[in-house]
């Protein structure tokens, strides 16, 4: 028995694979060993699907050693960052000798690993907890007594910190840092598409004249869905430039730039807006990059966005100037690291070109997260791909009014490499919860309910390419991965080769998320044929003989490195 761990500040995913076939393998127990005051603590991994015969209840939950996973891996999100961890498998068989499940074949411990927001040489990877659409959010709704609107309302005022700064993950917290821990001289510059939450909003007013905020209008119809933040800013003595971009494209970038009294020193990117539906209920994802030749590009890019925006002036542009100097990419050496960054709008589109580029040269694997990528996306690319047969591919791509041009419709379509995927690789759903109570699973928030809170979506843009290799690509940013934020749009796309640590830790947060929504998918298929989900667990061993032939693929991808 094979066991590997992938960690990053969040998750710890968990992969196995038997040698082969175990007669009377009723699943397996997993064993999670942690570190704790210089001690080790041995736990047994819970699970939350049962036998029918034990008849679960909403909410029931067992040891793996009595209600074992039938599966070969696992997402285990009841870990902190800081947290060290092991794991061991051991096949849990039933020998007709009557309960309890005997022990079985079991892997040695994996190596140990530890949930930290620091990649190594300079670069730091941040992530929230937004899917709301989820079982942990359904429990808090029902033991709070809350509507989706309510619980919108206690997010903004911060009535619950401790949920919201679960929801917010590392991801909030780092932010906020960057926000309270600026002294001295030092000053910050952002570039924001979208600003609207008190709590980000008090932490900016409190630094003064030493925040510097290029503000665009956001995504609001009514010409500027930042004017209530604009206004607080200004009116409490925040510098602010206002890129009101109007029709013209996106203001879209979600930057800032720290500087010290030597100059720039660390730039923080990635996909999150700065607003409380950012924070708290889309998937987002923050990258810090602590080097002072990237921070002073971003600086740059500062500036150039300032002298394309004069005051008074609506729509603001693109001038030339800014438009030559987004066409040129911009390499750095950082350790044994190699770092591009790009800036848009482009007049030539060699940004998509690169990105098209990355994922043709991927040899064994492309997992992503994409967010409107367009229907000549990159995603269609690497769903092209996942037909190579060694190819392995997992994707979420989250798109607003897809089929018929209303932003009230939200899909989430899956792209897999696996050949059992139903219906076809390009499934697409309504991105919302189980809507029922099934076996030990209770009815979650939809999708329907939630507009109420704002689009629950997958917002992050993450393209990960030969992760497990010596020579993985991990690229992220604000871009969307599309022709409109190379053709229309403030972007700004940082692409990283040579970094596994990094590449790992992007990885693991791609599968979390593929993972919630395969399952979502699933019971949705089922429900839609008029079939019964499955809902509790074979209580024979043909599910190890069908989930080995059918995951083939994935169980030798997680476990043969």
């Amino acid at each position: 028995m094979k066991v590997a761990v992938y960690t990053n500040s969040d998750d710890a995913f968990v992969a196995w694979a038997p040698a082969g076939f175990i007669p009377g393998c009723r699943g397996f127990m997993l064993e999670r060993a942690r570190k704790t005051l210089g001690k080790e603590k041995v736990e047994i991994v819970e699970n939350r699907i049962g036998f029918k015969k034990d008849k679960p209840k909403s909410g029931d939950h067992e040891p793996s050693s009595k209600w074992p996973f039938q599966r070969f891996n696992w997402t285990d999100h009841a870990i902190d960052v800081g947290a060290e961890v092991r794991y061991r498998v051991t096949a849990m068989i039933e020998d007709g000798s009557g309960p309890p499940l005997k022990k079985g074949e079991a892997s040695d411990w994996s190596r140990w690993a530890k949930l930290t927001t620091d990649a190594g040489d300079g670069f730091s990877c941040f992530f929230n907890r937004g899917l709301v659409l989820s079982q942990f959010v359904a429990r808090y709704l029902e033991k709070n007594h809350l509507t989706p609107a309510k619980f919108k309302k206690q997010l903004q005022e911060s009535v619950d910190p401790e949920f919201r700064a679960f929801l917010e993950g590392d991801l909030g917290t780092r932010l906020m840092e960057l926000l309270e821990d600026t002294q001295g001289d030092a000053e910050l510059h952002a570039a924001l598409y979208e600003l609207g939450d008190s709590k980000l909003e008090n932490a900016m007013i409190a630094l003064a004249s030493r925040l510097h905020v290029i503000l665009a209008n956001g995504s609001d119809a009514s010409g500027d869905g930042n004017k209530a933040a604009r206004l607080h800013l200004h009116d409490n003595g925040v510098s602010i430039i206002d890129r009101l971009l109007k029709s013209k494209g996106l203001g879209h970038n979600k930057f800032l730039v720290l500087s010290d009294a030597a100059g720039p020193r660390a730039v923080w990117t990635g996909s999150t807006n700065w607003g409380t539906t950012g924070l708290c209920t889309q998937v987002n994802n923050g990258l810090l990059i602590e080097d002072e030749a990237i921070a002073r590009l971003y600086r740059q890019q500062w500036d150039r966005l300032k002298n394309a925006s004069p005051p008074d002036t609506v729509p603001a542009g693109f001038p030339a100037t800014l438009i030559e100097a987004n066409d040129k990419p911009h390499s750095f050496s950082i350790g044994a690291a190699k770092v591009t960054v790009w800036f848009t709008r482009t007049s030539n589109g060699r940004d998509m070109d690169a990105l098209r580029e990355i994922i043709n040269s991927a040899n064994d694997s492309i997992l992503f997260l994409m967010f409107t990528p367009g229907k000549a996306g990159l995603h269609m690319l690497a769903g092209q791909r996942a037909n190579e047969k060694k190819m392995y591919v997992r994707g979420v791509v989250s798109t607003l009014g897809k089929d018929d041009g209303d932003k009230n419709v939200l899909d989430i379509s899956l792209v897999s490499s696996d050949r059992k995927f139903k219906p076809d690789r390009y499934t697409v759903l309504q991105p919302q919860g189980i809507g029922v109570a099934l076996g030990p699973w209770i009815a979650e928030v939809t999708r329907k309910t939630f507009q109420q809170i704002g689009h629950a979506i997958v917002h992050s843009k993450i393209l990960v390419i030969d992760p497990l290799s010596e020579h993985p690509v991990v690229v992220t940013g604000s871009h969307n991965f599309s022709e409109p934020a190379s053709k229309k749009n403030d972007e700004n796309l940082v692409i990283v080769r040579g970094h596994k640590k990094l590449a790992i830790a992007y990885a693991t947060h791609v599968m979390s998320v593929y993972q919630h929504y395969r399952f979502r998918s699933y019971i949705r298929e089922m429900l839609a044929q008029g079939k019964v989900p499955w809902s509790s667990l074979h209580d024979d061993d043909q599910w190890l003989k069908d989930e080995l032939q059918s995951k083939a693929q994935e169980i030798r991808y997680w476990t043969t490195s």
